[in-house]
Order: C-alpha cells, then structure tokens, then sequence
C-alpha cells in the first residue's frame, strides 16, 4: 500500500501514526542485531509482536522518506488554502473599513454627534476626527433620563436617514461582518511567516526525502511515487 499509495488500504491517519511510532535508527539496529543472534542460537527468544513489527515496517523500501513524502503532499494544499483563506478575509475587511460606503456614513455620524456634543467646549468642539479607542465607548455615553446609550441613537438615526431598506428582508448591515472582524483581530502576521517558513523548511525535505527514494530504490519500486512527487 505505501509502496503503490494506495489510501484505500491505509489511509492517510494510520499512516501518520505509523511514521510517527516507526522505529529510530537506535532501536532498529537493537532489533536486527538481536533478529540475527537468535538465528545463530538454538531456543533464542523470538522477537515480541512490536519488535517484530516494527522491523517488518522497517523492511518496506524507503518506508521513512515515502511516508514524510506522502504526509506532506496530502496536508500541503489545505494548509496553503487555509493561509490564503485568512488573507483574502483581512484584505476583504481592510477593503471594506477603507472604502465600504456604510462604514464612512457610520463612522460620519459618530463624528458629526461628536462634533455637536462637545460644541460648547473650545478645544474639543469641531474636531476633525477622533480616536478609535472611543468607539467601544459609545454605548457608554447616556441620555439625560438615561433611557438610551449614544449608541441606539446613532444606529436608529442611521436607520431613519440612511438606509431605505430599514426594515425589510434585504437590508443590509452596513459595517463588516462581526465574525469576520473578530477572526481578522486574532491574526498576526508574525504566525503567517512561521507557517510559510515551516511549510517552506518541509517541501525542501520533502525535496531531499523524495530524492533518497528515486535513488535508493530498486525500478520495480519506483512509481507510482516518482511520478506523484515530481507532479506535486
């Protein structure tokens, strides 16, 4: 199965586990010096049933660098996918606060109540923008009887003014979706280049490991492997 990459008879899971519990180098010339001794001795212990698999694991051609091989062609595409899919979702949400019609009406609005609350006082009064860190505050900014937040006043003022869909099934919220905008929150672009650096280290062993196979390996053994890893 491992030689012919045949995942119908092992799949991709066990074979993950396999690569993982193979025998190292160490333990594998325990287990053939101790295959060879009992040869030469009559009663010798046979090996026990672990032993004994891991050395008939062993005695598949190349059985290590197919395995890290095939491991890596198979998660390569969901990992470059699920990379790409965070980026197109930051440059999305970038797009939209830059650009989204509903956000500069939103964020206008935000400015324009701000602007009139603090007319009264000179150095604040008329301002040409304001800081981000008040947005969260909003909703903390009450009515004289208390009875509504700055914030309701500012979405229902926006609702009556700006959106004629209010009410109706196709409305549509004006600012980037709340998932996306906490999900986007979470990213660093530091994580991005330790995912890239380490996808990058693993496709040139995966380089290396497909060259020991070409190499070592005897005709017979040789495809399908060849040809999916130099495809791939």
């Amino acid at each position: 199965a491992v030689v012919n990459l045949d995942n119908s008879v092992v799949d991709l899971e066990t074979l993950q586990a396999l690569y993982e519990n193979r025998a190292q180098s160490d333990e594998l010339e325990k287990i053939e010096k101790h295959s060879k001794a009992s040869k030469e001795k009559e009663n010798a212990k046979s090996l026990d049933k672990p032993e004994q698999f891991l050395y008939e694991l062993s005695l598949i051609p190349n059985f290590s660098e197919r395995v890290f091989c095939i491991l890596f062609q198979s998660t390569f595409s969901e990992s470059i996918c699920s990379i790409r899919r965070k980026l197109e979702l930051l440059q999305k949400l970038c797009e939209t606060l830059k650009n989204g019609p509903g956000v500069m009406q939103v964020l206008g609005l935000v400015l324009a109540f701000g602007n009139y609350m603090n007319g009264g006082n000179r150095t604040r009064g008329q301002a040409d923008g304001f800081g981000l860190d008040i947005l969260p505050k909003l909703k903390d900014v009450k009515s004289s009887d208390n009875s509504r937040s700055l914030l309701s006043y500012i979405v229902s003022y926006y609702l009556r003014n700006f959106d004629e869909d209010a009410g109706k099934e196709q409305c549509i919220f004006p600012l980037p979706d709340p998932q996306d905008l906490f999900q986007a929150s979470q990213m660093k672009f530091e994580d991005f280049q330790k995912d890239l650096r380490k996808m990058k280290k693993d496709l040139r062993v995966c380089e290396t490991e497909a060259a020991k196979v070409y190499q070592l390996s005897l005709e017979e053994h040789l495809q399908p492997f060849k040809d999916s890893m130099e495809q791939f």
